[in-house]
């Protein structure tokens, strides 16, 4: 433990159940890290009014990454930052071929405004995510880069969905894609990750990346993962996090966030 100076946790599948639930174990946990001299951050795929009653029940006071790192917390600035969004003409490509996949989108907005494409219902929506407008004419109405999309598909049609984007936006694709949890993928600009913001952040607190435990259960998890000092998978993992994780924990419901502190603070 002594050689490290910061923790960062995803939130969904990684804190959070499969349900979504924060845990009153987990947020016991995280007191006993805070307790033991780590700094405690979150980074996750969720925008900041999304994580917002996680993270408070989790007292979280360090600076922060949200939307996959498209937006995280300048500590030098003390302000809320936008990276970098998915660029205009690439959403619209999407909002094209929705009609022939019957997938639904949300698009989220720099100012915090979330756009939903059709009234397809979301798992958990109003009660953890926003249901956001739903604008049938949003192909037509978009004129701004959104900070991410998310897409949710309920009939098993993501995978062609993807295959058939990847064609038409080919090698000088400016996004990435990958899955953030069972029932979504999401797509940002391809020069963000949530490890490529962390290495931003961590700079400017002054710790080194060798210095820092990362967190996650999915794709979205992978630069941070493999990129600090001690990668962390919760639960099964996916293969590519396999490849490059240092230890492996069980998923929050089965008691992995405390097994984990366990284990740290028994190496201290």
């Amino acid at each position: 433990m002594k050689n490290y100076q910061l923790i960062v946790f995803d939130l969904d599948g990684t804190l959070l159940t499969q349900d979504f639930e924060l845990l009153t174990s987990t947020i016991e946990a995280i007191v006993e890290l805070r307790r033991s001299g780590l700094r405690v951050s979150i980074a996750t795929g969720r925008s900041y009014k999304s994580a917002k009653p996680f993270l408070d029940k989790l007292e979280i006071v360090e600076p922060m990454i949200f939307s996959n790192g498209s937006v995280f917390d300048n500590p030098e600035t003390g302000e809320r930052e936008l990276i970098s969004g998915v660029p205009l003409e690439t959403a619209l490509i999407v909002l094209m071929l929705l009609p022939e996949f019957n997938i639904s989108v949300k698009l989220h907005m720099a100012d915090g405004s979330i756009y939903k494409s059709d009234e397809t219902p979301w798992p958990d929506e109003g009660v953890h995510f926003e249901i956001g407008d739903i604008k049938p004419r949003l192909k037509e109405e978009l004129d701004e880069d959104p900070i991410k999309i998310v897409f949710y598909d309920e009939a098993g049609k993501m995978d062609a969905f993807s295959q058939r984007l990847n064609e038409i936006l080919d090698s000088k694709s400016q996004v990435r894609l990958f899955r953030s949890h069972v029932r979504y993928m999401e797509m940002t600009n391809k020069n963000v990750s949530k490890g490529h913001t962390l290495k931003k952040l961590v700079d400017q607190l002054g710790i080194q990346p060798t210095e820092v435990i990362t967190v996650g259960d999915q794709d979205n998890d992978f630069e941070m993962i493999r990129d600090f000092g001690l990668g962390v998978v919760a639960g099964p993992g996916t293969p590519s996090l396999l490849k490059v994780c240092d230890h492996q924990i069980h998923m929050p419901e089965e008691r992995g966030i405390e097994n984990l502190v366990e284990w740290l603070l028994s190496a201290t």
